[in-house]
């Protein structure tokens, strides 16, 4: 596949900034392109001048946000943008299903594998890698309905007086309640003793 993207590699001299927060920047886009599976480095690396172009063209936040947290953003919406070209956006949802649905079926098409330079790429998609993503798509069941749970009253069987207060007693003291196991464990051993000693 060409590797041609549209764009030719400009030179990269941000006009803001300083070069360790932009050394910042490229480090963490590649290790997020690490974590998306684009293993090629020269793809990745073509990729992350793409990204850092583009952030260098929007300038400063307005904020104090650092340039790392842009250039991840920046990342994100590049990818929001690529998987609304390739798959069917289903009515109602926004751009952050978008962007996990087809992160999810990037991965279950293994894509970053089979078309090791067509992610993010803007000219000539391999039709395949089209089909294949939409085919891993997955297909949400029913909508999520919001239910109430209204707690019940514990029932206690048939001696309800005497199983809530023992229970209650019990709860309120620890130590009670470990001295009352340990008494059963040891009379347990001691008719298991008599038993086995009785012959």
């Amino acid at each position: 596949m060409d590797l041609s993207t549209g764009d030719t590699l400009k030179p990269f001299v941000p006009k803001w900034g300083s070069p360790e927060e932009w050394n910042e920047a490229y480090e963490k886009v590649e290790n997020y392109l690490r974590a998306c599976r684009i293993n090629s480095r020269l793809h990745r690396a073509r990729l992350i001048h793409r990204i850092l172009l583009r952030v260098s063209a929007r300038g400063p936040a307005a904020g104090s946000e650092p340039l790392s947290t842009l250039a991840i953003r920046e990342t994100k919406n590049l990818m929001e943008e690529w998987f609304a070209r390739l798959l069917p956006l289903p009515e109602g949802e926004n751009g952050n299903f978008a962007h996990v649905d087809g992160r999810v079926a990037l991965l279950l098409c293994d894509a970053p594998s089979r078309w090791p330079y067509a992610f993010l790429t803007t000219d000539d998609l391999p039709p395949d890698l089209t089909k294949a993503m939409r085919e891993s798509m997955l297909v949400a069941g029913p909508n999520l309905e919001i239910s109430n749970m209204v707690p019940r009253e514990i029932d206690y069987g048939w001696f309800p007086e005497i199983a809530g207060g023992t229970i209650d007693s019990i709860g309120r003291r620890p130590l009670l309640q470990a001295l009352v196991v340990w008494l059963i464990f040891l009379l347990l051993l001691a008719y298991v003793f008599y038993k086995t000693h009785q012959l």
